[in-house]
């Protein structure tokens, strides 16, 4: 009997997510009221709390790491854009000149 209320209980959760109109006329015709299960929640137990610990801080010291590198990028990316806007202003500097002077 329990395994035929689970099988029933399965089927029932998988049409409600499949078509939830036939769920709802089936739910009518056979008279019951379903009720969704209980969202899982972990037992807090102090061998879990320190491994969250240990993951966070771990994740943190990974972000540090990645910030250092990020800037390198920045920074190179910036001297980068620099020496191209030298560049391009130094060309129309010398276009000017050069259009400038008669010939």
């Amino acid at each position: 009997m329990l395994m035929a209320v689970d099988r029933r209980r399965k089927m029932l959760g998988y049409l409600r997510r499949v078509n939830y109109d036939t769920f709802e006329n089936t739910c009518k015709q056979l008279d019951i009221q379903y009720s969704p299960p209980q969202p899982y929640t972990r037992r807090v137990t102090k061998r879990w709390l320190v491994k969250k610990a240990f993951c966070i801080k771990v994740f943190e010291e990974k972000q540090k790491l990645k910030a250092a590198v990020r800037l390198r990028q920045r920074r190179e990316r910036q001297a980068r854009a620099r020496a191209a806007r030298e560049q391009q202003e130094k060309q129309v500097q010398e276009k000017q000149t050069q259009e400038g002077t008669p010939v």
